[in-house]
C-alpha cells in the first residue's frame, strides 16, 4: 500500500479516503482494493474480540472454581485445622519476610556507619601521626642544638679549669698586693676576702682554713638553680611576679569563656535541629565573626594583662592595642580555629544522622571543661603581659628569663635562664625575645635593675 492510498483500520481514514478519477469516474480497481482490505481488516478486527472474549470467559470461570476450592474443596481434603494452619503460615511468612528486609536494611546501614566511624578514626589517627612526627622531629632539632651548644659549653669549661690555667690563676693572685686584693674583695662582695693586717697576715686565716668552701662564692651555673622571690629581689629583680598579677582576672576569665561555650552549645545543637539546611551545614559562624565574638569577651582581661606587663617594666605607655591583638591571635589558633573547625567537620561528615552530629558536637565541647580552656587563656594572658613589656618598655631596658615561682626550667627554656641579663627585645639563646618560649611554657621576663 502506497503513502497515498488512505489507511484500512482507521475509521476516520476510510471517511475521509479520496481516490483518483478518471473521465469514466473512479477508478474501479483502486476502489475494490481498498474494499477488500477494509474487509480483511474488519474480519481480523472481529477476530480478534471473539477470541479475547472466550479467554475473559475462562479466566472468569478459573477464578470462580479457584474460589470455591478454598472454600469447599481445600476444606474437604486438607481439614478445616489444616487449611486454618496453611493460612497462617502464610501470614507468618510475609510478616517474617517484611521484619527480615527491614532487619537486613538496619544491619546494612549499621555496617555503613561503623566503616564512616572507621574512616573518621583513621582520619584523625593519621592526622594525629603527621603532627606528632612533625613534633619530634622539631624536638630532636632541638635536642641537637642544646647537645650543641651544651659541648661548646663543656669546651669552655675544660678552658677555663684546665690546670696549667688555675696555676698561672693562683700565682697571679698570690703575688696580688694588698690593695688589689681589697679590689677583689669589692668586686665580689663584703667578706668574700680575708683583711690583711699590716704584717701581711690574716687575721681569719686560721680559722677558717679548715671551714670548707666559703658561703659566699658564687655558684658555676647560677641559673640551674630555682630562682625565688628573695633571690630575685636580693639580685634587684623587680617584684610582684606575673602570676600574683593576672591571677585574679585569669580565673574570672577562665569562667566566663566556659559560660559562653556552654550558650554556645545550645546555640549549635539549635541549628542542627532547625529548619534552616545552611545553619545546619555551618552551626556557627564565619571565621572573622565567631574570633569577634570570643574577642569582645577576653578585651577587658587582655588590656589588664598588657597594663600589668607593662608596669613590671616601669613603662610609662602602654601598647595595649599591640599586646591585645597578639593575645587574641594566640587564643585563634589555639583554641577558636580549632573548635569552629571540628564543629563545621562534625556537621559536615555525619551527613543526616541527627544522632551522631549531636553526640559528635557535645563530645567537642565537653573536652573543652577540662584545662584545656584554662591552659590556653593563661598562656594568652602571658603573651599579651610579655608582649606588652617589650614594645612599651624604654630602650636598653634589661630583663631576665625566669621560670615561674617555685618552678624548674624546663630543658628548652634553662638556656634561656643561662643567659642571664639581655636587653629586652633581643634574642635568647632558644631564639625567642618573649615567653612563652613553647606550649605550656610558664616562664615570664622580669625587669633587672642596673
Amino acid at each position: 500500500m502506497d503513502a497515498s492510498t488512505p489507511n484500512p483500520s482507521s475509521p476516520d481514514s476510510i471517511s475521509k479516503a479520496t481516490f483518483p478519477t478518471s473521465r469514466k469516474g473512479f477508478e474501479q480497481e483502486k476502489v475494490k482494493a481498498f474494499l477488500v482490505a477494509v474487509a480483511a481488516e474488519m474480519q481480523t478486527l472481529a477476530d480478534e474480540n471473539r477470541r479475547l472474549t472466550k479467554e475473559l470467559s475462562e479466566s472468569e470461570q478459573r477464578a470462580v472454581n479457584l474460589s470455591e476450592m478454598e472454600d469447599e474443596v481445600l476444606l474437604e481434603i486438607l481439614g478445616e485445622e489444616k487449611a486454618r494452619t496453611l493460612v497462617s503460615a502464610r501470614e507468618e511468612t510475609r510478616v517474617e519476610r517484611a521484619e527480615m528486609r527491614a532487619r537486613l536494611r538496619e544491619i546494612v546501614e549499621e555496617a555503613d556507619r561503623h566503616v564512616e566511624q572507621a574512616n573518621m578514626k583513621i582520619a584523625r589517627l593519621r592526622e594525629s601521626a603527621r603532627l606528632w612526627a612533625e613534633e619530634t622531629e622539631l624536638h630532636q632539632r632541638r635536642l641537637a642544638e642544646q647537645f650543641d651548644r651544651a659541648r661548646a659549653l663543656a669546651a669552655d669549661v675544660v678552658a677555663v679549669l684546665d690546670p696549667q690555667s688555675i696555676a698561672a690563676d693562683v700565682a697571679s693572685i698570690e703575688a696580688m698586693s694588698t690593695t688589689a686584693s681589697d679590689a677583689v674583695s669589692d668586686v665580689l662582695g663584703e667578706g668574700s676576702a680575708p683583711k690583711r693586717d699590716l704584717e701581711g697576715t690574716s687575721s681569719e686565716a686560721d680559722d677558717a682554713s679548715d671551714d670548707g668552701p666559703s658561703a659566699d662564692v658564687v655558684p658555676l651555673f647560677p641559673g640551674r638553680q630555682v630562682a625565688v622571690d628573695d633571690e630575685l629581689d636580693a639580685e634587684g629583680i623587680s617584684i610582684p611576679r606575673r602570676d600574683e598579677v593576672i591571677g585574679d582576672e585569669l580565673a574570672s576569665l577562665v569562667r566566663s569563656v566556659k559560660k559562653a561555650f556552654d550558650d554556645e552549645l545550645d546555640t549549635v545543637l539549635a541549628a542542627l535541629d532547625g529548619d534552616d539546611e545552611k545553619k545546619r551545614r555551618t552551626p556557627l559562624p564565619g571565621p572573622a565573626a565567631y574570633r569577634k565574638r570570643h574577642a569582645k569577651l577576653m578585651a577587658s582581661a587582655f588590656t589588664a594583662a598588657s597594663e600589668a606587663g607593662a608596669a613590671s617594666v616601669c613603662a610609662d605607655l602602654v601598647d595595649g592595642e599591640g599586646a591585645c591583638a597578639a593575645a587574641d591571635a594566640f587564643v585563634d589558633e589555639q583554641l577558636l580555629s580549632v573548635v569552629r573547625g571540628q564543629v563545621v567537620q562534625a556537621a559536615k561528615d555525619h551527613g543526616d544522622d541527627q544522632h551522631a552530629k549531636v553526640k559528635s558536637v557535645r563530645a567537642i565541647y565537653r573536652t573543652l571543661k577540662g584545662e584545656q580552656i584554662e591552659s590556653v587563656l593563661f598562656e594568652a594572658m602571658a603573651v599579651a603581659y610579655a608582649t606588652a613589656q617589650r614594645s612599651s618598655a624604654a630602650p636598653g631596658t634589661k630583663v631576665r628569663w625566669v621560670a615561674a615561682v617555685g618552678d624548674r626550667p624546663c630543658a628548652e627554656c634553662e638556656d634561656n635562664t643561662l643567659a642571664g641579663a639581655v636587653v629586652l627585645g633581643s634574642e635568647f639563646p632558644t631564639g625567642v625575645e618573649i615567653p612563652p618560649g613553647h606550649l605550656g611554657c610558664r616562664c615570664e621576663l622580669v625587669l633587672v635593675d642596673d
